[in-house]
Formats: C-alpha cells, sequence, structure tokens
C-alpha cells in the first residue's frame, strides 16, 4: 500500500489560517516582525535549542532596526519562552515550543495523522448520528449517511494542555471502533486498519477562520466572538470512500501555530 496522500492542505494566503503561521500575526509594528522571522527560524530548526542569536547589532544590520526595536523583539521572544538572555554570552534559544501554545508542524500526511498520536483526546460522549444538511456541509458527506459521533476536549500528551474542540465522526459500518478504549490515545482510522484491514489513502485538510460561538469560547475559555480556527480532516479510503472526518475548533493563534513546510514545486 502506498503511502497516504495529503491534499487540500494549503489555506489561502489572505486568511486568518496563514496568519495562525506567525506568533504575532495582523498589522505588526516592527519589532514584531523582527520577533516573528526570528520565531520562524526557531520553530523551523533552521536555529537549534541552546545555540546563540546574532548579536544586537547583527540583528540591527539585518532586519535594518534600530537597538531598541531589536530588544522589544527579544523581550518578546523571551516572554514566549523561546529564547533567554544572559549576561556577557547573548541571547540563548532555550525551547522550539512557545509557551502556552501548541505547534502543529506539518509536513506529510503521516504527519498530519501523527497529530492525534501527540495529543490525548478527553472523550465526552459517543452518540450515533444521521447526516442533516448542516452535518453534510460541515463534514463533507452524504445528507442522510450514518456515523458515530464522538465529541470531546483534545489534549496535550504531555502537559495536559486543552488545544482544541474535538468531534470524531466515524462511519457506521465501523461503529465499534467509538467504543474502544483505545481510541483517546488512538486515531480511529488506525483502529479501524488494525481491526479491518482498511488503510487510509488520501487525507483532505481545510481551513477556515472562525468567530467563535458562545459554546465554544465557553469550552475553550475565551471571551465570545474572539478569533478561531475550524480545521476538517477527511481520512479517505479506495474509491474516495470517507471512513471518518474529523472537526476540531482552536482558539486564536496565541495558543495554536500551523507551521506547513512543503518541497519545491514540481517543474514544467
Amino acid at each position: 500500500m502506498s503511502r497516504p496522500r495529503a491534499i487540500d492542505q494549503q489555506p489561502r494566503p489572505s486568511s486568518a489560517a496563514a496568519d495562525a503561521a506567525l506568533l504575532l500575526a495582523g498589522t505588526q509594528p516592527r519589532y514584531a516582525s523582527v520577533a516573528t522571522a526570528v520565531a520562524t527560524e526557531i520553530l523551523e530548526g533552521q536555529r537549534p535549542i541552546g545555540s546563540l542569536l546574532p548579536s544586537e547589532q547583527d540583528l540591527c544590520l539585518r532586519f535594518g532596526v534600530s537597538r531598541s526595536t531589536v530588544r522589544q523583539a527579544l523581550r518578546r521572544l523571551g516572554e514566549l519562552g523561546l529564547v533567554a538572555g544572559a549576561q556577557g554570552v547573548g541571547t540563548r534559544v532555550i525551547s522550539d515550543q512557545p509557551r502556552g501554545q501548541y505547534v502543529l508542524a506539518v509536513r506529510s500526511a503521516t504527519e498530519v495523522m501523527g497529530y492525534s498520536m501527540r495529543t490525548r483526546l478527553d472523550i465526552r460522549s459517543r452518540a450515533p448520528l444521521v447526516a442533516d444538511g448542516a452535518l453534510a456541509k460541515r463534514i463533507g458527506c452524504a445528507a442522510g449517511s450514518a456515523w458515530r459521533h464522538v465529541a470531546g476536549m483534545r489534549r496535550d500528551a504531555e502537559s495536559d494542555a486543552q488545544i482544541s474542540i474535538c468531534d470524531l465522526y466515524i462511519a457506521e459500518e465501523f461503529a465499534a471502533v467509538a467504543n474502544m478504549p483505545d481510541l483517546a490515545s488512538t486515531p480511529a482510522y488506525r483502529l479501524i486498519r488494525r481491526q479491518l484491514g482498511i488503510a487510509v489513502e488520501v487525507v483532505t485538510q481545510n481551513i477556515s477562520a472562525i468567530a467563535l460561538d458562545m459554546h465554544q469560547a465557553e469550552a475553550l475559555g475565551v471571551p465570545i466572538g474572539s478569533p478561531g480556527l475550524f480545521i476538517r480532516r477527511q481520512f479517505l479510503a479506495a474509491g474516495g470512500r470517507m471512513i471518518e472526518a474529523t472537526t476540531n475548533v482552536h482558539a486564536s493563534a496565541e495558543e495554536f501555530v500551523y507551521s506547513l513546510r512543503l518541497g519545491p514545486p514540481e517543474e514544467g
């Protein structure tokens, strides 16, 4: 079986989903632009943990800004827990995981699906349902199709930090998977493959910017109307049959960073 392919993974450049790849989104003061550029290098591994950043003077020359602007940028990076300064030594990279954020770095379909392996699902409910028009549009299924809905909160597997409101929709023919204890720590598609030998061939992903409604905001602990991200993933088996769909609602980019790295464009 060939390795799964990921498609429809790139958000529109002008959308808030693209801004979610930045630590400081929106119209940025100069220091924030500097902080974002350096933070991106840290997140992408160009500046490994333990390495020293260039001197303030070198950063001033690189970005064409004043020393006070560079110091503001370094202060912001320190607030994010990425760097720490030491008298007489310089500024050292101490983490590639911003404090208070969950960073999802994606380079392949394997990493899209590996997202579930780095987290755990705090399951709140399980129930059968038949897709009405609204749900059909939400997850991209046929109206009238049968699903097992598993609702919960996704959390970081190590820190237990809250990441997103998570809803799984498992095709009714695989309903037994919805009740498996392993579902909290193992993706449904993996359980389906393990139990029934049906493998995912294609993963599609759509990202949308949203304003959080009352229930979403309350669950995520932010004000009603706060900016958020809605991420839908469809897991397709042979012939395009959807065996699972997931939706995740995240709070603003201050809490969740989606980083997408692609290879060079194809020739021709």
